[in-house]
């Protein structure tokens, strides 16, 4: 996972991605300049980040790029209220906060709204979609939060990219 997310963090997404070789391509270039490791291109799949790029999320994100409103790899710090995050314990007379720390993969601006955006590279043999809203909805909340906390505007779409099956799906 983490390989594919220094991958899409070093891409340049102003620039068009039209064949599994221009991505190619594109990595070596990044392993020429040190950007990224010499077995990135044993280890990662090209068609997977060309199958990304081809894909709406993949148009929209470099549109945002393009727009200068594209932003990847995000760290953030949020303080969550402990009766939120540990719901099942008696803490409703606390007002400790707990820290929740992480990296925002990507976020974008459209005219009505922030899109937030997750890759994903578990290895799911089949429901997909389900199985993975399962395990991150919650990190996607808090990453919702941070980014209101940030920015100060409202998230109107949270996106999983699953890398496995090139599916991309919205998280509610």
């Amino acid at each position: 996972g983490t390989l594919y997310h220094r991958i899409m963090e070093c891409l340049d997404f102003c620039k068009d991605y039209p064949t599994e070789e221009s991505i190619r391509a594109e990595l070596e270039k990044l392993i020429e300049r040190g950007r990224i490791r010499k077995d990135v291109l044993e280890l990662a799949a090209p068609e997977k980040i060309h199958r990304f790029f081809a894909s709406n999320l993949g148009k929209r994100m470099q549109l945002a790029a393009r727009a200068g409103v594209l932003k990847k790899e995000q760290p953030f710090v949020i303080g969550i209220p402990y009766r939120e995050v540990y719901k099942d314990a008696d803490a409703s007379d606390t007002d400790e906060l707990v820290m929740v720390q992480g990296i925002i993969d990507g976020y974008f601006e459209e005219s009505d709204g922030l899109i937030l955006m997750d890759y994903k590279t578990d290895s799911v043999k089949e429901n997909v979609r389900e199985e993975l809203t399962k395990r991150y909805s919650t990190q996607l909340k808090y990453y919702e939060q941070a980014l209101c906390q940030i920015t100060g505007k409202k998230v109107k779409e949270r996106i999983i990219y699953a890398f496995t099956n090139g599916e991309e799906f919205a998280v509610e």
